[in-house]
């Protein structure tokens, strides 16, 4: 049995889950399943994400392709609206002792990964992998390939070695530290985490896209729809806190041709004045990613974590929340999933979806993932229902998916 040194990056994020859904689709048999994995964990050896086995307590990880593999559950068929009561149900199961589970139910896959073995852009290979994984199906190149060393160092380096001014802008783009008011109450807590999905009508953001170039020039199309979002739950009476955490791909600021298979995202976070302005929203993430703030995060983050293994407080869980919290948002875009395109689909556009549950560490956030695929949009929040009404926060996510133009034309007092 071979072992494998993981990155501090993977080991920070090895207590937690990743659980995706995607359907309806024509799904290959469950031995093709447990085939297709099986191929996956021995293609790259140690060096590769699948087949290795995380633990929180050391870096030392097992690679061990026999047996990394969970249960391979068949469940009964559900519909897309069901979908949500699945992500939740899973995510309830408690802690498995294997790095990968799955769960078919009728034309619909779910898969439950380790966060230590990757993020988003593994999430999504590994659905199109199994999905699409049929008996001659060719192994896909990432799961061959591996990471390129030391790529935190290598990003840092290319980034402002070259180019000493992004310090500077970096610098002006670090809000300023808060001085807020005491603590507020607290109350026992324990993690309910629970799936909430909604889908945008097709072309929605295109759109998004022809209000941007009309009223907002060189703005992203998820900064609008994260406004948007803010708008609606803000609308629907929930005290939206003034901090937004954004996740960040920080694979951008890679050199060419570099790999990570592993964990590469950064959370950023932004002090605004009313995070359901747009215009802010959108000059905070561009400035931020024009700055390289995500990396210096992302490097911020790691050497944090550093410490709290040397202090033998690495994983700690949050065990209260405030009585009265107020709504932290956390957005998390991946992107445009065209790797998902060419799938056996059993139903039309507009019936699809392809979503994920990602159970929030601070008990008062709401993590809302969003997925293009073409003209499609589907987000999902995910949250803890003893903290948030799920209702509430479905009805205002659709609201803001429904009609984000209407949303963000609206003048701001």
């Amino acid at each position: 049995m071979s072992t494998h040194s993981a990155s501090y990056r993977d080991l920070m994020r090895s207590a937690s889950r990743m659980i995706t859904a995607i359907g309806p689709l024509r799904l290959p048999s469950i031995g093709e399943i447990r085939d297709t994995l099986t191929l996956l964990a021995h293609a790259g050896g140690r060096h590769t994400p699948i087949g290795l086995v995380p633990t929180t307590e050391s870096r030392r990880w097992e690679h061990r392709p026999q047996d990394f593999l969970g249960q391979i559950r068949e469940l009964g068929p559900c519909t897309r609206e069901e979908v949500p009561q699945l992500l939740t149900r899973l995510a309830r199961s408690g802690a498995s002792a294997h790095p990968l589970n799955v769960a078919v139910a009728g034309d619909f896959l779910l898969l439950d990964i380790s966060h230590g073995l990757g993020d988003g852009r593994l999430a999504l290979s590994l659905l199109r992998a199994v999905a699409g994984g049929r008996t001659g199906t060719p192994v896909p190149e990432w799961a061959r390939t591996r990471d390129t060393a030391l790529p935190l160092a290598r990003a840092l380096t290319r980034t402002f070695a070259s180019s000493p001014t992004r310090v500077a802008r970096l610098l002006e783009s670090l809000p300023a530290a808060a001085h807020g008011p005491g603590s507020a109450e607290m109350v026992p807590w324990h993690g309910a985490p629970t799936a909430v999905v909604a889908s945008a009508a097709s072309g929605t953001t295109a759109e998004l896209r022809r209000w941007r170039d009309r009223e907002m020039p060189g703005a992203s199309v998820s900064s609008l729809l994260f406004a948007a979002v803010a708008r609606a739950m803000r609308s629907h009476g929930l005290t939206i806190d003034d901090k937004v955490d954004v996740l960040f791909d920080c694979r951008r600021y890679l050199p060419e041709g570099a790999t990570v298979n592993g964990n590469f995202a950064a959370l950023v976070r932004f002090s605004l004045s009313d995070p359901g302005d747009p215009a802010e929203m959108s000059a905070a993430i561009a400035q931020a990613t024009a700055s390289g703030r995500p990396l210096a995060s992302l490097a911020l983050s790691t050497a944090t974590f550093r410490r709290r293994v040397a202090a033998g407080s690495a994983h700690a869980r949050a065990t209260h929340v405030a009585a009265e919290p107020r709504t932290r948002l956390v957005y998390s875009d991946m992107g445009e999933a065209a790797l998902l395109a060419d799938l056996d689909w059993t139903d039309e556009p507009g019936r699809r979806l392809v979503t994920a549950l990602s159970e929030p560490a601070d008990p008062a956030s709401i993590v809302f993932t969003s997925v293009r695929r073409g003209p499609e949009l589907d987000v999902s929040a995910s949250l803890h229902d003893n903290v948030f009404d799920p209702e509430l926060v479905r009805i205002a996510l659709a609201d803001a998916l429904c009609d984000p133009l209407s949303l963000l034309s609206r003048r701001i007092f």
